[in-house]
């Protein structure tokens, strides 16, 4: 679909699936044997202009070996690559070796204008081509996304991950077109080194968190009432006030307090007797808790077990905390929110953390391991600038930064590290009979040895953790 006679102002914006592609290689093979190129490229070209005009797409540009098309419909582009691919593996090339076309597609608004286009999904388009090897034939997610079960017979994807692109602000998520005729040292992302272009130039460049990952505002109720709660001139009243004006976050609150997780006698009627009850930073914990997950509430996603993990390394917390003379609703709060991280890359990581996930557990890596090799960041790092953005009291900031290695926590080792034991403890009693991993072993100890904690402190606090199974199923089920 291109679009003549307008000026760039005037430009109409059109959404459309781009396909890029090159010869890989292609400068070597001129080098040395052009008298072989010149029909080489000539039946190159032969074979994706048929495939692209076969399938309905049209060619808006070409420059040397390289061609630029647009198609109506992804599922049509994806026909066409595949046959561009299987044609020209068929084919019997005149130079020594086969040639090796890359491809990639792209879907997105463009700038149409005098037979050309413009915008931001050519350059992505045009990264994600960077990246490809000779041979493969890159998606993003957001053309992978449209296709549902429109693939060519015999065609699939793998998903590559993310995939951080130079020049590009966010990863893109990768998909690969695999084919009956694919050789099996073109899946995945290997071979040529990752983000190799045309000229070996580096794709790939470190991001911050912040760069990669959106920061959510906490509801604007939650921030008054931790203005309040923070405030030493308040009283249980003046909470009330505040958390009051918004029901869902009362109703919950009141549940938590009536609920079998704290076991009080008699029925807490109001915020007030609540506040008066569970104390100032206790509330405090729950607020934030409540705050965090529902600012990142997704139909899509259960975070049912995040939840879950989170009041048992809190319940863990507290319980350590009165073996070490800490304050146990601090410790609480912390446990509460300790795996902030986990939680944005749940909601904005999708599938790549599913498949940290399923790393950490079919590799036993830990947990830092596996983030570290498919998102770049750590739970603990993008968990630490999410408090950081929300302003939490420093031994909350350490603690969340700090409960995998605690000796880096300067002045909060000690309540970094409880909160690292907590989280453990958590992980030991979801995962028994099983032993801890071998990571997370490792990491016991060293807790331990922190705190001044022994095998007997440890073994009893989880026989505590496991009696209060039920107690904390009621919280869990309270906030949902």
């Amino acid at each position: 679909m291109a679009v003549t006679g307008k000026t760039a102002a005037e430009a109409p914006l059109v959404t459309l699936t781009f396909v890029f592609t090159d010869i890989a290689g292609s400068t070597a093979l001129w080098e040395q044997e052009p008298e072989r190129m010149r029909p080489a490229l000539q039946r190159h070209d032969q074979l994706l202009s048929a495939a692209i005009a076969g399938h309905g797409g049209q060619v808006f540009k070409t420059m040397g070996d390289a061609f630029f098309a647009t198609f109506e419909r992804p599922a049509d582009a994806v026909a066409a690559a595949s046959e561009m691919q299987r044609g020209l593996l068929a084919e019997n090339w005149p130079t020594s070796t086969p040639l090796r076309v890359r491809i990639a597609l792209h879907t997105g608004p463009a700038h149409a204008s005098r037979g050309d286009y413009s915008g931001t999904t050519l350059n992505r388009c045009a990264r994600l081509l960077a990246v490809a090897r000779g041979g493969q034939t890159l998606l993003s997610a957001a053309t992978a996304s449209l296709l549902e079960t429109a693939l060519p017979p015999g065609v699939s994807l793998l998903d590559l991950g993310l995939h951080r692109l130079r020049d590009l602000p966010r990863p893109l998520h990768v998909f690969q077109l695999k084919h009956p005729d694919l050789a099996a040292d073109l899946l995945g992302s290997g071979g040529e080194p990752a983000g190799a272009g045309k000229q070996g130039e580096s794709s790939r460049t470190r991001f911050n968190p912040s760069e990669l990952f959106d920061i959510p505002t906490l509801p604007a109720v939650v921030m008054q009432a931790m203005e309040v709660l923070q405030d030493p001139t308040s009283d249980a009243e003046s909470v009330q006030g505040v958390i009051s004006r918004d029901p869902a976050i009362s109703a919950k609150i009141l549940r938590v307090a009536n609920s079998a997780y704290f076991g009080f006698a008699r029925r807490v009627g109001t915020i007030a007797e609540a506040v008066g009850v569970l104390g100032f930073v206790n509330v405090q914990g729950m607020i934030l808790g409540l705050g965090a997950f529902d600012a990142m509430r997704s139909d899509r996603l259960k975070l049912g077990g995040l939840w879950r993990h989170s009041v048992t390394t809190a319940t863990a917390a507290r319980l350590l905390a009165e073996r070490l003379g800490r304050r146990p609703d601090e410790a609480f709060t912390a446990g509460i929110l300790h795996d902030i991280g986990k939680l944005i890359f749940a909601v904005q990581a999708g599938s790549d953390y599913q498949r940290v996930i399923d790393l950490e557990r079919a590799a036993g890596a830990s947990s830092l391991e596996a983030e570290r090799t498919l998102l770049e960041f750590t739970h603990p790092e993008v968990g630490e600038m999410v408090a950081q953005r929300w302003n939490l009291p420093p031994h909350y900031v350490a603690a969340i930064a700090h409960h995998h290695a605690p000796a880096a926590a300067g002045e909060e080792t000690v309540f970094s590290a409880l909160i690292g034991l907590a989280n453990l403890a958590a992980h030991a009693v979801a995962e028994a009979p099983a032993p801890l991993a071998p990571a997370r072993e490792a990491e016991r100890l060293a807790h331990l040895e922190l705190l001044g904690l022994d095998l007997a402190d440890w073994l009893e606090c989880l026989g505590k953790l496991t009696r209060a199974n039920s107690e904390i199923d009621a919280f869990v089920s309270a906030v949902q």
